[in-house]
Order: structure tokens, then C-alpha cells, then sequence
């Protein structure tokens, strides 16, 4: 059970005392630190064997992103190039000649207030009397 209290019998067994304690000699908490410190720098000192099989294959899915990656680089500057190589053209027109917005026109209209008949009159030729 999580925080209930042990006899002093269960006590010895979990935690080896590894330094009399007595009434008259306090804990020594820095003496303590400096212990747990030099235990840990002689563990790291000492070498530790990891197992080849995961380095090997973080090894090689490391190459696999790289060369996915490059490839992928690849083939973006590859099209980028085959963009930039196209030849640049003008879109054609729709209409080959332009059209003005306003247009004046090449003859005079008679004003309106003239007789049609002076019109017709002077556009008719004159037949030949006899």
C-alpha cells in the first residue's frame, strides 16, 4: 500500500542503512550529495554495450529520408527548369485589328432640316433633253 507506514523490521529490508544514524550525529546532507555524485560519475565513466540492431536501423531509415528528400529537391528544380525554358510568347489578339472606341465617319450627313428631295434631286443624273 502507497504511503503506509512500516515496521521498523520492513524498514531495514527496503532501505539498507548505509550510515549509523544516531541521536548525536546529524544526517551529513552535503557529505550525502557528494557520495550519490561520485557513485554516478564512476557508473558513467564505465562503458555501456547498446545493441547494434537499433543503431543499424536508425542508420538506415536516416538515409532513407535523406536520399526521399533530395530526390524530392530533385525533381522540384528539375520542373522549375522545364517552367523557365519555356518560351515566353504574347497572347494573340482575338481581333487582328483594333477597334476604336469612336469612330468618325468619312463623309458629311446633310443636316436634317434639307429637303429629301434636293438629295435625290442632285443625286440623279440629268437626262439629256431632246
Amino acid at each position: 500500500m502507497i504511503g503506509a507506514p512500516c515496521s521498523p523490521v520492513d524498514r531495514s529490508r527496503s532501505r539498507p542503512d548505509t550510515m549509523p544514524q544516531s541521536p548525536e550525529d546529524p544526517i551529513d546532507v552535503q557529505r550525502v550529495l557528494m557520495d550519490r555524485a561520485k557513485r554516478m560519475a564512476e557508473r558513467d565513466r564505465q562503458p555501456e554495450d547498446r545493441p547494434m540492431l537499433p543503431r543499424l536501423v536508425g542508420l538506415g531509415l536516416a538515409l532513407v529520408i535523406v536520399v526521399v528528400v533530395l530526390f524530392a529537391f530533385d525533381r522540384f528544380l528539375a520542373s522549375m527548369q522545364r517552367f523557365l525554358s519555356l518560351p515566353v510568347t504574347d497572347p494573340e489578339p482575338s481581333v487582328t485589328e483594333p477597334l476604336p472606341a469612336y469612330v468618325v465617319p468619312n463623309e458629311q450627313l446633310p443636316p436634317p432640316d434639307a429637303a429629301p428631295e434636293a438629295d435625290v434631286a442632285s443625286k440623279e443624273p440629268a437626262a439629256p433633253q431632246q
